[in-house]
């Protein structure tokens, strides 16, 4: 589904747990989050989505890079099959390297499943990610620990876009709950994110996409009022 000119989203709309997907097909085409490979009712996660980026005329050998807004399962296992596939990098904040693991072993022990977890080639801090060898385009990351350490949110200034993870959903958050979480760090960062001030698109990790920029004001006001 084509949002922008150049940001693409596949929401998750299956029963189990999941992510929501999304592309930047600018000089570059990334692939944001991909996901599951087959989540903990079975459903095939990649399978889905790489039918619904077919439709879009996408395939694995058109991406350059594949960003993760965090090392769990749901949003970057389905890079392991990617890889598999296609040389490519696949990009996270390095606080998230030693927490996906500890995630991805709990979750296993908790659903019965047994995670593929992505090798990180690229660590990403705050700051400008520079797209194509003329640097025309770029995204800018932003380090929005709180749901994880290391989660990270990608703005792009072009489009008007913020995707956001597992921070900032339509009326919630994030949990906090897991090993490494923090209630306090999750508040800052969505006070960071809420300074950005152009921002036409709030595409979170979960639930739906949130449009204009009246409507990503209120979401944050009541979130603020709910959680913090």
């Amino acid at each position: 589904m084509q949002l922008t000119e150049k940001i693409y989203c596949y929401p998750w709309r299956g029963r189990g747990n999941n992510c929501n997907t999304y592309v930047y097909a600018g000089e570059k085409v990334v692939l944001i989050d991909p996901g599951h490979i087959q989540n903990e009712f079975r459903e095939n996660c990649l399978e889905n989505l790489l039918t619904a980026l077919q439709q879009d005329g996408f395939n694995i050998d058109m991406f350059d890079l594949i960003l993760c807004t965090h090392g769990h399962g749901d949003h970057c296992e389905a890079a392991t099959a990617i890889k598999k596939k296609k040389q490519i990098n696949v990009a996270m904040h390095k606080d998230e390297e030693k927490h996906m693991v500890q995630l991805a072993r709990l979750f296993d022990r908790l659903t019965g499943q047994n995670t593929a977890l992505p090798e990180i080639d690229i660590f990403l801090q705050e700051g400008e990610l520079e797209l194509g060898p003329e640097a025309k385009e770029i995204i800018q990351v932003i380090h929005t620990p709180g749901h994880s350490p290391g989660s990270l949110s990608f703005y792009f200034p072009g489009e008007k876009a913020l995707i956001t993870g597992d921070a900032v959903f339509s009326g919630s958050i994030g949990r906090t709950d897991f090993p490494d979480g923090s209630m306090e760090a999750l508040g800052n960062s969505i006070r960071k994110l809420s300074s950005i001030e152009d921002v036409e698109w709030l595409l979170p990790g979960h639930m739906q996409i949130i449009k204009g920029r009246a409507a990503i004001d209120n979401n944050y006001k009541m979130i603020t009022r709910m959680f913090f």
